[in-house]
């Protein structure tokens, strides 16, 4: 149990504040561009144990940030982005494990940011910041576990491109983690996904608004990014949900289709918050990656892992469809990785990772509930917040 009860509110809690990491001297990018000074902000849930052996790194999407799970105060509207997982009684169970969670460069979500004042200028670095990578979103995260002096991670978990990241961390940083756990991922975006996210990028680019990048004073509204947020929206949909949830219905004896209002109102709550320049980045961070061609071949990229791996995977996920995930478990296998795939059915499409609790809890919780009994010593579990 936990030395400090934690404060429970309802079905969640009460979380700490985020934390900051300033490198004085900078981050350095992968394609060698270096930003200096550099905050990177992350989040730390549940106690760290005296070991620091208690560990798990979730790695987040292109949406959200730092804040897993939990609520600043009673008076916030919602919790964290993946309470439905984390939290004390949950899947990922913070009675047990130590939850860190790094906001990586790029997102506009308190690490250092493209709408982030650059102190030489005195502006924001807009259309200057570099494009980022997935190597650069594991530096940054492990740069604050070398903070947290935490050596090897007890799991890396993540879904989306939050799945990629783990991916990316058992490839680059084998002997750092015990486990992964990717759902909805993929070693590299299906050529079908990186289309769409193209269009979408591109609605963001050529729209006159977004100035090249360097928008940010302006009061025009980004349609563009709006727009691209639809296209992107619709990916992370299914038929089925699409059916259930609108059909064909009209909105309130009009001509207008429900599906579209539906669509209006997430991308203009989508744009009043995120930033243009992250969206196209970050994104085309994910379609950037290949583990394939990076390493020469799944099978290498895998080579030196002895992690346990669960890849979970959604029947109605066309973003990234199940054979992504089979084709992951067979290079791992052929690596002798002791990796398991696991393909839920659901209609609710890429977007079953946030919605699907009573699924997708089980499994993660059997799967890390094996590995910690199958690496169970007499560590002692004083705090460290």
């Amino acid at each position: 149990m936990p030395a400090v009860p934690p404060q429970l509110l309802d079905d969640t809690f009460l979380s700490d504040p985020p934390k900051s990491l300033v490198l004085d001297a900078g981050f350095r990018f992968h394609h060698g561009e270096v930003i200096a000074p550099f905050t990177i902000v992350y989040e730390t849930f549940g106690e760290l144990n005296a070991a620091k052996s208690n560990a798990i790194l979730v790695c987040h999407a292109l949406s959200p940030g730092a804040h897993v799970a939990g609520k600043y105060s009673e008076a916030d509207a919602r919790p964290g982005w993946w309470d439905g997982l984390v939290g004390y009684g949950k899947g990922i169970d913070l009675t047990d494990h130590f939850v860190v969670c790094v906001n990586f460069p790029g997102s506009p979500w308190g690490t250092t940011a493209p709408r982030s004042i650059d102190p030489a200028s005195g502006k924001a670095y807009g259309s200057r910041y570099p494009w980022v990578t997935v190597e650069d979103m594991v530096e940054s995260q492990r740069l604050v576990l070398d903070h947290l002096g935490i050596e090897k991670l007890r799991a890396v978990a993540g879904a989306s491109l939050g799945g990629m990241e783990a991916l990316m961390w058992a490839a680059l940083h084998p002997e750092r983690i015990g486990a992964a756990i990717c759902l909805a991922g993929a070693a590299s975006v299906p050529v079908a996904s990186v289309a769409w996210h193209l269009i979408g990028r591109k609605l963001v680019q050529s729209d006159p608004a977004f100035q090249g990048g360097d928008y940010y004073g302006s009061t025009d509204s980004l349609r563009g990014l709006q727009l691209a947020r639809m296209v992107g929206h619709m990916t992370y949909l299914s038929d089925e949900a699409l059916e259930a949830k609108f059909g064909r219905k009209r909105r309130g004896g009009t001509r207008q289709f429900e599906v579209d209002s539906y669509l209006e109102h997430q991308a203009q709550k989508f744009a009043a918050a995120y930033d243009a320049n992250s969206y196209i980045r970050v994104q085309a961070a994910m379609d950037e990656m290949d583990l394939e061609e990076r390493f020469g071949s799944l099978d290498a990229a895998f080579a030196k892992l002895s992690a346990k791996v669960l890849l979970i995977s959604f029947d109605t996920d066309w973003l990234f469809p199940t054979a992504e995930l089979v084709r992951i478990q067979h290079a791992m296998r052929r690596a002798g990785v002791d990796a398991t795939h696991l393909e839920i059915g659901t209609p609710n499409g890429h977007d079953a990772f946030l919605v699907d609790y009573p699924l997708i809890t089980p499994p993660i919780r059997d799967f890390l509930t094996a590995y910690s009994r199958s690496t169970q010593t007499s560590e002692p579990t004083t705090v460290t917040r």
